[in-house]
């Protein structure tokens, strides 16, 4: 997986000129502005924007301490799968790979760093260190406001998870699957998928509003390793019997929702103080299509990994 993530980067390196690749820049896509590839790009800050941001995804988090979820009674045979009410939900019942669980953690952790690793060594050398300190103050916005809203639907919603309706017998012999602590009830929706999908759709957004000039392999190829990490942490939660197909669905959406709008809320700036160019419709088609690809991808690859 780490290899195909560095394959794609390795074909997009033609359009990292900035990043001191000795090759050519690319062409301009259609619509786009010049070329940014030798100059920063980076989102303007301000304490009566970031405050506030900060402040929501902090409250959010506080809040959902506020919350518990409430523990439910699990007989031996396990719940009853008529409780679950949405078919595509009750056919991943019986899934129970612990392997996949723990797998979900390095790749949900990969996915977390992933934006801030673009946005490295996509700048110029003398910009990597401060434009990637600018770019995790936003970063850490997104984050903190998906994460937050997730705890809080989390401790609301009380939804047990699914090898709560597994007998006894047939749950791994793993901490993570004890039906008898409140982790046990928090499966909508899920904590991994959020922050992959943040980091995916935060990365697709940061480098389309910071490369504006990029051309079309390293919009849909930066897009595509984000959505791959995304697509994998979601099916290996599935896999692994911690969530519902519905659960990583909410996740998406939240996650995503939160990685594009946060971003956007942000001036970026170019040369001279000057703002940078927009994305054009041709480039959000691009990163968009490179992103599902990804995610798609991304199941498959899970799914083989049984």
């Amino acid at each position: 997986m780490l290899g195909l993530v560095l394959l794609l980067l390795l074909r997009a390196a033609p359009a990292f000129a900035g990043a001191g690749v000795a090759v050519a820049p690319p062409e301009p896509a259609a619509g786009a502005g010049p070329d940014t590839a030798a100059t920063a790009v980076r989102p303007g800050l301000r304490g009566s924007l970031e405050g506030p941001l900060l402040g929501a995804g902090a409250s959010l988090l506080l809040g959902s301490v506020a919350l518990d979820a409430t523990l439910q009674s699990v007989p031996p045979e396990g719940r009853d799968p008529g409780e679950v009410h949405w078919s595509f939900d009750r056919t991943n019942l019986g899934k129970r790979d612990a392997d996949a669980d723990s797998r979900s953690d390095y790749v949900r952790d990969a996915a977390v760093a992933y934006p801030l690793a673009v946005a490295f060594v996509s700048q110029p050398p003398g910009e990597r260190l401060g434009g990637t300190l600018r770019r995790s103050v936003v970063y850490l916005e997104a984050l903190l406001i998906a994460q937050g809203a997730t705890s809080i639907l989390k401790n609301s919603i009380d939804r047990p998870r699914p090898y709560t309706y597994l007998p006894s017998d047939q749950r791994p012999d793993d901490p993570a699957y004890d039906v008898t602590v409140g982790e046990a009830f928090r499966s909508m929706p899920s904590g991994h998928a959020t922050t992959a999908f943040c980091g995916a759709a935060f990365a697709m957004t940061d480098h389309l509003l910071t490369r504006p000039g990029a051309g079309w392999l390293e919009r849909a190829g930066v897009s595509f390793a984000g959505g791959l990490l995304a697509g994998m942490t979601a099916a290996m939660r599935v896999e692994a019997g911690q969530h519902f197909p519905s659960d990583v669905i909410v996740s998406g959406l939240i996650g995503t929702s939160s990685g594009v709008v946060l971003p956007l809320a942000h001036r970026y700036i170019g040369a001279g103080g000057r703002p940078a160019p927009p994305p054009s419709g041709a480039a959000w088609r691009q990163g968009i299509a490179g992103l599902l690809a990804g995610i798609g991808t991304g199941i498959l690859v899970a799914e083989s990994l049984r």
